[in-house]
C-alpha cells in the first residue's frame, strides 16, 4: 500500500483460529443444484437412448425394405434370363433346322 494511504477494510486486532461454521443454506443450495444437474443428465441420457432405439428401428426397416427389393429384382432378373435363354435356344434351333 502507498505511504499515507488508508485501507478501506476495517482492521481487527482479534485473530481467531476457529474455522467458520458451515452455513446450512449453502449446503442445501449445493445439494439442490447437484440433484437438479443429475436429474437433467438422467433425462438427457434417457432421451439419447430413446433416439438411438428409434434410429436402429428405422435402420432395420430400411435394410428389410432393401432386402425385399433386392430379392424382387433378383427374381425378375432370373425370370428375364430364363426367358432370354429359352428364346435364344429356340432361335438357334430354328436356324439349325433351316440349314
Amino acid at each position: 500500500m502507498p505511504k499515507g494511504a488508508r485501507s478501506s477494510l476495517p482492521r481487527s486486532n482479534v485473530t481467531s483460529n476457529v474455522p467458520p461454521r458451515p452455513q446450512p443454506e449453502m449446503f442445501e443450495l449445493y445439494r439442490a443444484a447437484t440433484k437438479g444437474a443429475l436429474d437433467w443428465m438422467q433425462a438427457s441420457l434417457q432421451n439419447a437412448e430413446r433416439l438411438q432405439k428409434q434410429q436402429l428401428t428405422a435402420f432395420r426397416s430400411v435394410l428389410d425394405a432393401q432386402l425385399q427389393a433386392a430379392s424382387t429384382v433378383g427374381a425378375a432378373m432370373s425370370a428375364f434370363y430364363e426367358k432370354s435363354a429359352s428364346a435364344l435356344s429356340a432361335t438357334r434351333q430354328k436356324t439349325t433346322e433351316g440349314r
